[in-house]
C-alpha cells in the first residue's frame, strides 16, 4: 500500500514538472505585446501653462505668484509628461512651506526664493539629476531644518549618490546661524554658496569645516552676517576660490584668511568698519586679483603707504562713498618689485574716489594715469592751489576728454575765492591758486609792477616835452620854454 501511494506521489510530481516545462516553453514562444507609450501632453494647452507663464523659447516655467502651495500631482504629472522640458522652473513670491520630495524631471536651474519654507524632506531634490542651480533664499530655513540629508541624490545598490551637477546653491536671507560639518557631502561640487544676510555672528568650527571642505567653490558670499573676521583656514580647501564677498560685517582689520586666497581675483570689502590700512593691516600677495571695492566704509580715514602694494594685478580700485577718507598715501599702489631704480604699479584701468573728504590727489599715487578709462573725483573737497597743479592742469582735461559726465561736479572747496568752482573752469581759465594766492591775484600784482612805473615813466617824458614832435600848432621856442620849465619844476618836486 505505501509502495502505491509512493508511486503515485511520484508520477504526480513528475506531472507537474512537465506541466511547468510546457508552460515555460509556450511563453518562450509566446510575444507579448508591449504596452503603447504614455501620449505625450500638450503643454501650451494644459492647466498649468494657462495659470503660470509658460516660456516655450527659453524653456521656462515661470509661476511666480501664481501659486498658493506647492504644485498638485496633477500638475506635476502634466510636467512629466510633457512635451517639453522646462530647464527653468521658477516657484518664487508665493506661500510655500514645505518642499517634498520632487518627482522625475529634467529640471535645470530651480528658483524657491521668497517664500515660507521652513521644512525640507530629506531627499526633496534625489529625482533630479539635472539641477545645477537652487535657490532657497528669502526663506525660514533654519540650521535644525537644514541637514546633509536634504540635499542627498539618487539611491544606489549601496547608498545614495551625490547630486553631481548641482554647482550654485543660494541659502540667503533666511534663519541659518551655523552649518552642519557634513552639509555638504552629497553636493561636493558646489562652485558658488550664498550664505548673506543669515546672523551667524561668528563662524564656528562646523561651518568652517563645512565651507573649507568645497573644492570646486569659486564664488563664496558671506555679506551681512554679523561676523566680525573669517576663521584664518577657512579657504584652505577652496584653493580655486575667485570671488569673496564679505560685505557689511563687523571687520576692524583685514581678515588673515586672505593669505590663503591666492586664485582671488574679485574682493568686496565695503561696509565694514575698517578705520585705516597702514603697518601690518595691509593687504597680502594677493597676485591675481583684479577687482577691489571698499565702499561706505563710515570709519576709513586713511590709506597708508604700501596698502595695496601687494595687489600688482588690479586693474579696478573702487574707493567711494567712504566720508571721512581724506589721505591716501602716494606709495599706497607702488611696490619695488625688482630692487632697482624704478616702482612698479598695478595696472589700473578703473579708479573711483568720489564722494569722500580727499583735498588733494598725490601726482605719484599712479606712474600711468593716461591709461585710466574711468577716473572719479566728484564730490570731494578739492583745494584748488599749486599741490593739485597736476589734477587741474592735466588730469581734469583728461576726465572731461575721456568720460565728460565724471568731469562735472567736481569743485574747489579751497580757497574762497574759487569755492565750488568746477576745476574744469578752473583749469580752462587759468584761475588756479598758488599758496599765496590765486593766479588773478599775481596777475594784477604783475600789471601793477609793470604799469605804474611805465604810466609815471611817460608821465615824465610828457612834461619834459619828449610827446612835443607830435604837436602840429606849437613853435619850437614856446616848447623849449615849456620845456625846461617843466623841467625845473619836476627837478624841484
Amino acid at each position: 500500500m505505501n509502495l502505491t501511494k509512493s508511486a503515485i506521489l511520484a508520477v504526480s510530481i513528475f506531472c507537474i514538472v512537465v506541466s511547468q516545462v510546457n508552460c515555460d516553453a509556450k511563453d518562450e514562444t509566446t510575444t507579448v505585446k508591449p504596452e503603447a507609450p504614455k501620449e505625450k501632453i500638450k503643454l501650451k494647452d494644459s492647466k498649468l501653462c494657462k495659470k503660470c507663464n509658460c516660456d516655450f523659447d527659453d524653456f521656462l516655467l515661470d509661476c511666480s505668484e501664481k501659486v498658493e502651495e506647492w504644485l498638485s500631482a496633477e500638475e506635476w504629472e502634466d510636467l512629466t509628461n510633457g512635451d517639453v522640458v522646462f530647464k527653468t522652473i521658477k516657484l518664487e513670491h508665493n506661500n510655500i512651506t514645505t518642499v517634498p520630495i520632487l518627482p522625475t524631471y529634467g529640471v535645470e536651474n530651480l528658483y524657491l526664493a521668497n517664500n515660507l519654507i521652513d521644512s525640507i524632506a530629506e531627499g526633496a531634490f534625489q529625482n533630479l539629476t539635472e539641477l545645477t542651480t537652487l535657490d532657497l533664499s528669502h526663506n525660514k530655513l533654519t540650521s535644525k531644518v537644514l541637514v546633509p540629508d536634504v540635499f542627498k541624490g539618487p539611491y544606489t545598490q549601496n547608498d545614495f549618490s551625490a547630486l553631481e551637477n548641482l554647482k550654485t546653491l543660494n541659502l540667503g536671507y533666511n534663519d541659518l546661524h551655523t552649518l552642519d560639518a557634513d552639509l555638504f557631502e552629497h553636493i561636493p561640487h558646489i562652485e558658488e554658496l550664498v550664505l548673506c544676510s543669515n546672523a551667524f555672528h561668528v563662524i564656528d568650527r562646523l561651518s568652517e569645516t563645512a565651507i573649507s571642505g568645497l573644492a570646486s567653490l569659486k564664488t563664496l558670499d558671506v555679506s551681512y552676517m554679523e561676523i566680525d573676521d573669517l576663521p584664518e583656514t577657512i579657504l584652505h580647501g577652496p584653493r580655486d576660490l575667485e570671488t569673496l564677498i564679505a560685505a557689511g560685517n563687523l571687520f576692524h582689520q583685514l581678515p588673515k584668511a586672505l593669505n590663503r586666497a591666492t586664485n582671488l581675483t574679485s574682493l568686496v570689502l565695503n561696509q565694514n568698519p575698517i578705520d585705516s590700512l597702514v603697518e601690518d593691516n595691509v593687504f597680502p600677495p594677493l597676485t591675481k586679483l583684479t577687482h577691489l571695492s571698499m565702499t561706505y566704509m563710515t570709519k576709513l580715514f586713511k590709506i597708508g603707504p604700501g596698502a595695496f602694494s601687494e595687489l600688482q594685478s588690479l586693474t579696478e580700485l573702487i574707493l567711494s562713498d567712504n566720508e571721512l577718507l581724506n589721505e591716501i598715501d602716494e606709495e599706497a599702489l607702488s611696490k619695488n618689485v625688482t630692487g632697482g631704480e624704478y616702482l612698479d604699479y598695478p595696472p589700473l584701468e578703473k579708479l573711483y574716489l568720489s564722494n569722500c573728504n580727499i583735498t588733494t590727489l598725490p601726482r605719484k599715487l599712479l606712474v600711468r594715469w593716461d591709461k585710466l578709462k574711468a577716473l572719479d573725483l566728484r564730490y570731494n573737497p578739492w583745494n584748488c592751489d599749486d599741490s593739485n597743479d597736476y589734477l587741474i592742469n592735466v588730469l581734469i582735461e583728461q576726465i572731461n576728454r575721456t568720460t565728460t559726465v565724471l568731469a562735472k561736479n567736481v569743485q574747489c572747496a579751497t580757497p574762497t575765492t574759487l569755492k565750488d568752482v568746477e576745476l574744469v573752469r578752473v583749469a580752462n581759465e587759468h584761475m588756479m591758486s598758488s599758496s599765496t594766492g590765486s593766479l588773478i591775484w599775481i596777475g594784477l600784482l604783475v600789471v601793477l609792477l609793470i604799469a605804474v612805473p611805465t604810466l609815471a615813466g611817460a608821465y615824465v617824458m610828457k612834461r619834459r616835452g619828449c610827446f612835443g614832435v607830435f604837436r602840429r600848432n606849437d613853435s619850437g621856442a614856446s616848447s623849449a620854454l615849456y620845456n625846461r620849465t617843466s623841467f625845473n619844476e619836476d627837478f624841484h618836486i
